[in-house]
């Protein structure tokens, strides 16, 4: 069965101590089901693993599950309520049939960050001190993670869930499917690391052109990548390798192709293609900032993944920061002074009319 019919036989069935609603989306391994717990009423959010997949997406699913455990303090990543599998009676061609399904709840959120800024017209109405706290709190997201030794490793919009709190709206981190505690070994074989996985549209070059790794250094590396990506989204609506590689279909077989010859192209080469890219969409960032935000999304964005870690001043020694703090003060200096400038009319305004008066 594909996902379409897995909609209609799990709508409205008992799993756990939830019950089943409307299906709110499909995620990588299965769909997520607006879920009622039968005892108190709320409502949650139900990722289901539905039967067919494979022994390797059962294992991710778990895995997904433990690190939500992990990270269940993180206030910038997805609420975990709990995990668990049960087996329940389908109809499979009119005959029901007891299958296993694996289950995660989650806090249930309002929407994804994507549905703000897919649409032009949405995305133009979409103030931008309201997209730099929503790029903050995906930093901050990454930074906790990486606090715990994860990497999210599939950064983009849609996996940016917004959680609505006393009228403001909260990025939290979710689809932990890819992520990788970077404390334990490698579980994948190295080629799964070295080319990458998901939607390439937002693939770090490395993986494109078959140079990623398996360290806790490639895995910080890469979410900067997603990071500096996810603030290109937030100007543009595209990620930053559809803009800056185009055809990444055609930088994939290039990379496919250096791998089995045993070639490894230099990625600084690619620099200027990022450069042109990140000076052309200069213009959707505000003059206030555009500056800054284009140095900033040069570093994140660079081609070489070391490139992207923030150098410290000439002749000073910095201690390792083993998470994001110095990117969440670019993003505070980048937002006072969004701030800032936004306060300023209204300060000459009232000037004038102090003047005026006297």
């Amino acid at each position: 069965m594909t996902a379409g019919p897995w909609v209609g036989a799990l709508s409205g069935q008992v799993i756990g101590d939830y019950r089943l609603d409307a299906c709110v989306g499909e995620g990588h391994f299965g769909l997520v089901f607006e879920a009622v717990h039968l005892g108190t009423g709320s409502r949650y959010a139900m990722k289901v693993l539905t039967p067919g997949n494979d022994a390797q997406a059962a294992t991710e699913f778990d895995g997904e599950g433990e690190l939500l455990c992990k990270l269940s303090g993180c206030t910038s990543v997805i609420n975990w309520i709990e995990s668990g599998s049960e087996s329940l009676s389908v109809s499979v061609n009119g005959v029901a049939v007891p299958l296993p399904f694996k289950y995660h709840i989650l806090a249930m959120a309002s929407g994804a960050l994507e549905e703000l800024i897919v649409d032009p017209t949405r995305r133009q109405a979409l103030p931008w001190g309201e997209r730099l706290n929503h790029w903050r709190g995906a930093v901050k997201g990454v930074h906790q993670m990486h606090l715990n030794m994860v990497a999210h490793r599939d950064l983009k919009s849609s996996n940016c869930l917004l959680m609505v709190q006393k009228g403001n709206s909260e990025v939290r981190l979710a689809d932990l499917g890819r992520s990788k505690d970077f404390a334990n070994p490698p579980s994948l074989p190295e080629i799964e690391y070295i080319s990458g996985r998901g939607d390439l549209r937002y693939a770090p070059p490395e993986h494109l052109w078959f140079q990623g790794g398996s360290t806790a250094a490639d895995f910080r590396n890469a979410d900067l990548y997603g990071l500096g990506s996810l603030l290109v989204e937030l100007a543009t609506g595209h990620p930053m390798t559809a803009l800056a590689v185009g055809s990444w279909q055609d930088a994939r077989s290039e990379g496919q192709r250096d791998f089995l010859s045993g070639h490894r192209r230099d990625l600084g080469t690619l620099r200027p293609r990022f450069s042109r890219a990140i000076e052309e969409l200069g213009g959707e960032l505000p003059p206030v900032i555009r500056h800054e935000s284009i140095a900033l999304l040069k570093q994140l964005c660079d081609p070489v993944p070391a490139q992207r870690q923030p150098r410290p001043p000439h002749g000073k020694r910095v201690a390792p920061d083993p998470g994001l703090a110095w990117l969440l003060r670019r993003a505070d200096i980048l937002g006072r002074r969004l701030n800032v400038s936004s306060r300023r009319p209204i300060y000459r305004s009232n000037k004038n009319a102090h003047r005026s008066a006297s």
